[in-house]
């Protein structure tokens, strides 16, 4: 069997069997990209000029977006292990270079592109593979996608054939041994919801059965090679030649869709981020462990708290315990500061994460000073993250207090991110840093309502809050 991740960035039409879904629409708008392609080739020729907006574009024809490669780290940093500075896929090139037409801005492409994403889906939905249905992040797509396709097939799969409930619906799961067969189902969007350790073993699989696959996992968020996409951030990566995406972590994922929108307009220097993390971060088997603990725990009359485990996540708050490496920080820790580098493109960008576990079984908590390239004021802030077209998915609160920013109310807007209580840090003279607090249900936003997002740029969403917004990368 040939190396699936070899062929991460083979064109869509090079698969062996073409899937209905782009029989209609996206085939014409193919079609339409061939003859503007080709004109433009006749007026380069007869000019013999390069025109001046000269830029790397995946697809001139089809809106595709820059695709920059990931500057790769090349000395060792004590806060990230030695493994993850290596790539993990031997894929090797670089994006082509596509001329922009003369008098086409880079943002009038992306807006095109946006209004393309919009356009009316086709009435046959892909054929979508969730592997690990039965945790809470697969359990959590099960009611996104048919929001997002309606009319979508779905193939679920888990460690052995099961039934499993969810909200009075059944569904039937089979074991994630049947995708190793030869038997094994096709389809057009696999979502893996895995640790580590299954990641690696079962993306490879599901890209040779012909795949698009968006990865939850840690295993190749460092690959240069392979996008890390936070929607409304840079899923201008996530062009039609993209097999492979990883979805970032979920304290991740909140900070960015805050910072991002402020860093196009401002620039981004620097930020230090504290964060507050639910247990349901752990997974379902440590949340369930924590509900029950804490249900006897609160039961006893105890002011002090002497019953709980000092250990233990019940009652309790505790320092991240996520793989701390010999540098003192954790994997938690960790991923926030290389995700956030790879995501807003900036591998020199001057960060530091604490994180910490505290008693709450949904939604992550971060306070976060940022400093940007000039002078920002909490209103010119708000004016910029109040701008939908600006900042997609996200809802501010005005004012200092923080009034309407807590991680309930997170579940009350589960597909977005919440932020507010912007304030000026009186330490910084420039007044370039903000202070702000960000939060969001770590398991739908912080995972599976983005790698849904992600999935649309491929296929477009029936709900718009469920389809990805691009914007030129800074």
């Amino acid at each position: 069997m040939s190396n699936p991740l070899l062929a991460v960035k083979a064109p869509l039409l090079s698969q062996e069997a073409p899937h209905k879904f782009y029989r209609n629409a996206k085939v014409q708008a193919f079609f339409a990209a061939m003859l503007v392609g080709f004109g433009l080739v006749c007026v380069v020729m007869q000019s013999g000029q390069t025109p001046a907006s000269d830029i790397d574009m995946a697809a001139l024809g089809s809106m595709n977006a820059l695709r920059l490669p990931i500057p790769r780290t090349q000395a060792f940093n004590p806060m990230q292990p030695a493994k993850a500075q290596q790539p993990m896929c031997g894929i090797s090139g670089t994006p082509p270079r596509v001329l922009l037409p003369p008098g086409q801005s880079v943002a009038s492409a992306f807006a095109a592109r946006n209004m393309m994403a919009m356009a009316e889906p086709p009435k046959e939905g892909p054929v979508v593979t969730i592997l690990g249905a039965t945790g809470l992040v697969g359990q959590e797509l099960l009611e996104l996608l048919p929001r997002a396709w309606p009319n979508c097939k779905l193939q679920l799969f888990a460690s052995s054939d099961k039934t499993l409930e969810v909200k009075g619906k059944k569904y039937e799961i089979s074991a994630a041994s049947k995708l190793e067969g030869p038997d094994a189902p096709k389809g057009d969007i696999a979502f893996v919801a895995l640790d580590d350790a299954f990641s690696a073993k079962y993306c490879p699989i599901l890209l040779d059965l012909g795949y698009r696959v968006i990865d939850k996992s840690n295993t190749y968020r460092q690959d240069p090679n392979v996008p890390l996409v936070v929607p409304g951030v840079n899923s201008d990566l996530v062009t039609d030649d993209v097999r492979l995406v990883a979805n970032p972590n979920c304290n991740t994922i909140p900070f960015c869709l805050a910072v991002a929108p402020l860093q196009r307009k401002y620039g981004l220097k620097g930020a230090t981020v504290s964060s507050y993390q639910a247990v349901s971060g752990a997974g379902i088997g440590p949340l369930d462990e924590f509900l029950e603990k804490s249900k006897k725990g609160y039961s006893e009359a105890n002011r002090i708290g002497t019953q709980w485990d000092p250990a233990a996540y019940a009652g309790n708050i505790v320092p991240h315990n996520g793989g701390t490496d010999d540098s003192g920080f954790s994997s938690e820790e960790r991923k926030l500061v290389f995700e956030s580098r790879k995501i807003l493109r900036l591998p020199d960008f001057d960060v530091s994460a604490q994180c910490c576990r505290v008693p709450v079984a949904v939604s992550h908590y971060e306070n976060a000073w940022v400093t940007f390239g000039e002078k920002v004021t909490p209103e010119m802030a708000m004016k910029v993250l109040t701008d939908k077209s600006q900042a997609p998915f996200l809802q501010v609160k005005d004012g200092p207090v923080g009034e309407g920013i807590s991680s309930i109310a997170a579940l009350q807007n589960r597909d977005d991110t919440l932020a507010g209580r912007m304030r000026n840090d009186p330490r910084d003279a420039s007044g370039a840093t903000l202070c702000m607090t960000v939060t969001a249900d770590n398991i739908r936003q912080g995972a599976a309502t983005n790698a849904v997002r992600v999935a649309s740029c491929w296929f477009p969403s029936k709900d718009e809050n469920l389809q990805a917004k691009c914007f030129p990368p800074p």
